[in-house]
Order: C-alpha cells, then structure tokens, then sequence
C-alpha cells in the first residue's frame, strides 16, 4: 500500500472527494503490509525505532485504523477497554496510545468519530457501567482534545484535580505505569525509546498564546523528550456535547 501512499506525497490538503474509513482491528490481525503502512505513518512524527514502536503496539489489543477509501492509511490509534473496580462498583476504562495522524487529515475528526465508536460499542455490552476515558500525551495537541471537546476532565488550568479522581488517577496510572508514575507532577517519566521530532508539534509563541498549551508545557516541562501528561476524563452524555456538536459542525 506504501505506492499508494506516494501518490498523495505533496498534494496538499484532499478535501471531502477524498473519504477517510474507520475501522476497529485487533493487533494481532493485522498483516506485514499494515504494519509497514503503520510504519510509514508513525515514522514521519514521532521519534522511535520500528521493534520498539511494534513491540509497544502489540501491549493493547485493539486498533483504530483511518484510511483514505482506496487509498493510503493516514493514522491510528491503538487502545484498550477493561474493567476497574472503583469504590467498589466496576468501572470501564477506555485506554488510548500511539495516536498518529497524517497531518492533512487532523480536521477531519478522527479521533472523536473513532472514540464515539468505541464508546457505542462498550455501551452497547455493558450499558450500565461508567466509562473514563485514559490517556497519557507528550504532545500539547493531543492535550488539547479535551479543553476543545470536554466539559469535565484532569488535569485542567481553571481549577485543582477533586481528590476522588486524583486518587482514580492514581489508581490507574500505577496499575498502568508502574515505577514510571509520578503522582506529584500527574507525569509518567520518559521510556527514552520514544519521543515527538521536533518538527511535529513545535511549542512556538503562537502556540503559546494558548493558556491551554502554557499549562500543558508548565505541567510536563519534559514532554519534549518524552515525559506523558496522564489525563482522565468521563464519558458522560452531558460531556460529550460539545465533542459530538463539534464533530457535527465539521
């Protein structure tokens, strides 16, 4: 599929003749081409080697693949979906990684779209169980998807995590991160085997102008070489709102 991929190479933005499709896959059914279309993606934004990078892949079960229809694949996101027990009643966690776009297709939605799917899907089996989604980012980008999205989510620049979800937090970033969790910042430190190139998501002043990506550099200072902000946010139909009118917007 990588011929494929070339095709598009300097084309510039592909407007709406140019359908992206989702589709939810276990790990382990993807085939060498996949993975090396994976590759071809991931490699031109973030900084790993292939083993490491697959060898990280394979540690969640599931992947959401975007793929222009015909076309070449322009990103993915890896996740996971399990249960917790919290103060006694099970919850659901919506894990997500390795979230890579081809940068010509980041207003499309992608992420949301695929996270609705995901969470219909989960509701569907278990309707009654809360779901929080989970994720760690060491990009502000990725960070951003909350305040433009989410009304209730941690950490946040306008007020303090409530103990009760810090302590979630805790929970789960320890069960996750093990020895690598640092609850006194909210930061999982650095694996040193990945990290963004530095000409993927620049911290220039006009990204700074945003308090949003100030409190993000401020808060995880070494994001550039690889430390993760852990986030935490409910999947609750009022949270959701302003994540499901912006996807309809667009």
């Amino acid at each position: 599929m990588l011929h494929i991929h070339n095709m598009y190479e300097g084309g510039g933005g592909m407007g709406p003749k140019h359908p992206v499709e989702i589709s939810l896959r276990r790990v382990d059914s993807l085939t060498v081409s996949e993975l090396d279309d994976i590759w071809a993606v991931t490699s031109q934004y973030i900084d790993t080697g292939r083993a490491d990078f697959e060898a990280r892949l394979r540690t969640l079960p599931e992947v959401g693949l975007w793929q222009v229809r015909d076309g070449p694949l322009v990103g993915l996101v890896n996740f996971d979906v399990y249960p917790v027990v919290r103060q006694g009643r099970v919850t659901t966690i919506i894990f997500t990684s390795s979230v890579v776009i081809d940068e010509r297709f980041r207003r499309r939605q992608l992420i949301l779209k695929t996270g609705l799917r995901i969470l219909l899907r989960t509701k569907l089996r278990r309707p009654w169980r809360p779901v929080f989604w989970l994720f760690d980012t060491f990009s502000y980008k990725s960070y951003l998807l909350l305040p433009r999205n989410l009304r209730e989510f941690w950490p946040r620049r306008d007020q303090p995590t409530p103990p009760e979800i810090a302590a979630f937090l805790d929970q789960l970033a320890q069960q996750r991160y093990g020895a690598n969790w640092r609850p006194e910042t909210g930061v999982a430190s650095r694996s040193g085997q990945k990290r963004l190139l530095p000409t993927a998501a620049p911290l220039d002043a006009a990204a700074l102008a945003d308090p949003d990506v100030r409190f993000f550099d401020q808060v995880n200072p070494g994001h550039r070489d690889g430390d993760r902000l852990v986030c935490l946010a409910p999947l609750t139909a009022a949270n959701l709102t302003g994540a499901i009118a912006r996807m309809l917007r667009f």
